[in-house]
């Protein structure tokens, strides 16, 4: 595997072009490292994790208003089936009571929306679907309404989630807020006719300032990509939470995002590489994390190429270190106000759009992006760096990481469990990786009896889970919740079994892990 992170570069390092130094201002900490790099993340990690970076400077972005965020939860009636001992409903009301109390104190304006949950009407489409109601104002000091809102839901209706992204997006936009997010919590899809996807499309296009984070409770895997295509939509994030601990995390980490939305650290870090004006003329750069180290006008590129090969990823991360400049040329000075933008522009070797195709943020600084392409040839990509609507400061920060993205050397295991996937009988090993837009494996066990299975993850750290299906019926019959590491487990099995493995690391979504199977007879 070839990769470069950024806890792992070094001060000084060695381009095609030539040797150039990275330059870390405002802290002392002893990490070899830009301390910068995705900011987002590292707050996530403390307000989840309880984890520290020593030296971050914590300032607040301009501008007095909150960040305000809608929460919507779904009462339909699906939310009474069973979630480990309990109802849906519970385990989300619990997960949501508790998420509260990461933004407590933080500079954040929260309302609660719920739908289906009104018992009165008759359980009836027509009846059902205009239910999607505001309970509580945006509020900022006492969140004790929303949790007291919360309690009161009862599962009962069915789910227009479309109608309720338009109207907490309307709700949103009549506040006062520097920023707008929206938190969706569902256990299904739009059953009111409603298209949720072109709803939060929609958003985007009319340049209304929502985003959604859309956390997904127990989805089939249609229900998955019906909410995963909303939150791309909406230029958010889906995060799936398969059972009621992991909703309680995801819902953790999605209000960890909201906090970090709401305080910045401004860390900068500088290591300039101009690249070429046009894909023909892409600067080659190795691994490692760079500057653009020029203001690029409006409608401008800078263009870089990155050799790759075949069954690699190269993941292209940007980071907006400063706010808009003001001026031209050498007079341009950051404003302090008017926001950052950034595209990355992923391109195949030919020069034509590849990959992820042109990832886009603009915001305050601290925000990230980012871009992939999977090398499918051994030719390598190019990608660009500026933006079609505003001036990319010389500040805009990139890191490119190369990944090996190949299960067991033959291509990515299938997700689908009527797909293609490797089997392992009794006494084998296999290796696999997860991460990115493969979040999760399947491998068929040829063996019967009592089965012991180990799954070890490189990454010490990344949480997983594990699912066991009958390979015949597709019937689950077994949870593991395992911790990060290795994990040894027992599968009784009269018949050949399919092991699912998935990531439930969403937030490292550009972050992949291998790990070995080894399956051992009884």
């Amino acid at each position: 595997m070839r990769s470069v992170h950024s806890a792992l570069l070094a001060t000084v390092m060695t381009t095609s072009a030539a040797m150039a130094q990275t330059f870390v201002s405002q802290v002392e900490n002893g990490v070899d490292a830009c301390p910068a790099f995705d900011v987002i993340q590292q707050r996530l990690l403390e307000v989840v994790r309880g984890v520290s970076f020593e030296g971050s400077e914590d300032v607040a972005p301009e501008g007095e208003g909150p960040v305000a965020v809608q929460f919507i939860l779904d009462a339909s009636g699906s939310m009474a089936g069973d979630a480990g001992g309990r109802s849906k409903m519970e385990a989300a009301r619990t997960a949501f009571i508790n998420a509260l109390e990461v933004i407590e104190d933080a500079n954040i304006a929260a309302s609660l929306r719920a739908y289906g949950f009104d018992a009165s009407v008759e359980h009836t489409a027509e009846a059902s679907c205009p239910n999607t109601q505001q309970l509580t104002d945006f509020l900022s000091d006492d969140l004790g309404p929303l949790r007291d809102a919360a309690s009161g839901l009862s599962p009962y209706g069915y789910t227009p989630i479309a109608a309720s992204l338009e109207a907490a997006a309307a709700d949103l936009e009549a506040i006062e807020a520097r920023e707008r997010l929206i938190v969706l919590l569902s256990d299904g899809e739009e059953t009111c006719h409603g298209d949720p996807v072109a709803a939060a499309a929609a958003l985007r296009a009319e340049n209304i300032n929502v985003s959604a984070y859309v956390v997904g409770f127990d989805l089939d895997a249609d229900q998955e990509a019906q909410m995963r295509a909303v939150a791309e939509a909406a230029g958010g994030r889906y995060i799936p939470a398969p059972d009621g601990e992991a909703l309680a995390r995801a819902m953790r980490e999605v209000a960890g995002m909201t906090v970090s939305r709401s305080s910045r650290e401004l860390i900068r870090c500088e290591n300039p590489v101009r690249g070429g004006l046009t894909p023909e003329d892409a600067v080659p750069l190795q691994p490692g994390i760079y500057t653009i180290g020029e203001l690029v006008p409006e409608g401008e590129y800078r263009y870089y190429r990155v050799d790759t090969d075949e069954g690699e990823m190269g993941v292209v991360r940007g980071l907006l270190q400063s706010y808009a400049y003001s001026g031209d040329g050498e007079d341009a000075l950051e404003t302090q106000a008017s926001l950052g933008a950034m595209t990355i522009r992923m391109l195949g070797p030919d020069g034509e759009r590849a990959g992820s195709g042109f990832p886009r943020e603009r915001n305050l600084p601290g925000e990230s992006l980012v871009g992939y392409y999977i090398d499918t040839t051994g030719e390598g990509f190019i990608f660009g760096v500026g933006d079609n609507y505003e001036t990319v400061t010389p500040l805009s920060l990139f890191e490119i990481a190369i990944e090996d993205v190949s299960d067991n050397g033959e291509g990515d295991a299938d997700s689908e469990r009527d797909g293609d996937y490797p089997a392992l009988a009794a006494g084998e090993t296999g290796t696999g990786l997860v991460g990115h837009d493969d979040l999760s494996d399947l491998w068929r066990i040829d063996a019967t009896g009592n089965v012991a299975l180990t799954v070890a993850f490189e990454s010490e750290d990344m949480r997983y889970g594990i699912i066991v299906y009958d390979a015949e019926s597709g019937r689950r019959i077994q949870r593991e919740r395992p911790e990060p590491g290795s994990h040894e487990f027992t599968v009784e099995a009269s018949a050949p079994f399919i092991v699912e493995i998935s990531t439930q690391e969403p937030r490292l979504a550009s972050r992949h892990s291998r790990y070995e199977i080894r399956v051992t007879p009884g």
